[in-house]
């Protein structure tokens, strides 16, 4: 079974890549290009990353990047509770 989801992010590449330990716990990845792959045991996550240029917001130039994720062989819970812990890790709040 493989469940797909994508996000549009407001960050660089470099930034997602420094956040991604933290937010994918201690699972093990490798990066290769604009690719990532977790595994977790028989189970596996690819991640795709595709820079969307800049977004710009009146004097505001904000980085954007397309962030598809694929999950093969987990079931939805699973894909739900990575999604989670991944978003507490990277969604950036205001203030």
């Amino acid at each position: 079974m493989s469940i797909t989801l994508s996000r549009e992010m407001q960050l660089t590449r470099g930034e997602f890549l420094r956040e991604l330990p933290k937010a994918i716990g201690n699972l093990e990845h490798q990066v290769a290009g604009d690719k990532v792959i977790i595994t977790d045991g028989d189970r596996r996550i690819e991640i795709r990353l595709v820079d969307k240029g800049t977004l710009d917001i009146g004097s505001l130039h904000l980085p954007m990047e397309e962030v598809d994720f694929e999950f093969l062989g987990h079931t939805q819970e699973e894909t739900d509770a990575f999604m989670e812990r991944f978003d507490h890790h990277t969604q950036r709040t205001g203030g």
